[in-house]
């Protein structure tokens, strides 16, 4: 089983944020599912399938610094592990459209993947980073207040950004991490 974790912040103000762009992704593609709020978990849970491999999704209603808390409900519950789990969040250092694949990397100073790291005890999982900043005109890329609503012309590139990020998530579960990493990065 994959555990795919989409982190963001809880409460309204933060819903067309920056910093909620997996959350924006997931309510995007994964739409059609039977999202249950889990109390224990402290997170929207929601189950499917990939490649007839079972694939657990998980939104932690948490403030984004404290989403490993949702980490021991899920290995206890879930049979979660660091091998299988594979985070979608916000990265400031890349422009929107732009997604990486990574593994085993720092933190970058994102503060939901450090609260991760520091339950795991590593940074041995995958992550999928999704790029949040503008490149203007000039190819200069300016970093926004992530905790900044998106544009209304930066809210219409989200709808291909979710695609890819769905494609990416299959060929992760379908292919493996090097093969997607060798295909999308």
């Amino acid at each position: 089983m994959f555990t795919i974790i989409g982190l963001g912040n809880i409460g309204n103000e933060y819903k067309n944020t920056r910093h909620n762009v997996a959350w924006i992704i997931f309510d995007n593609i994964f739409s059609n599912l039977n999202w249950q709020k889990n109390k224990y978990a402290e997170s929207e849970l929601a189950n499917t399938r990939i490649n007839d491999t079972d694939v657990l999704i998980v939104k932690p209603q948490t403030f984004m610094n404290e989403s490993g808390r949702v980490i021991p409900y899920l290995t206890k519950t879930y049979g979660t592990t660091v091998e299988n789990i594979i985070v979608v969040h916000d990265d400031i250092d890349l422009p929107l459209g732009i997604i990486k694949i990574s593994h085993d990397r720092g933190d970058g100073g994102h503060n939901g993947v450090k609260s991760i790291m520091s339950v795991l005890g590593t940074k041995e999982f995958t992550r999928i980073r999704v790029g949040v900043s503008i490149l203007d005109d000039e190819g200069i890329l300016r970093k926004p207040d992530v905790l900044g609503n998106f544009s209304q012309d930066d809210q219409i590139k989200l709808e291909p950004v979710s695609q890819k990020t769905a494609l990416i998530i299959e060929e992760i579960v379908k292919q493996g991490l090097q093969k997607s990493m060798t295909k999308y990065n």
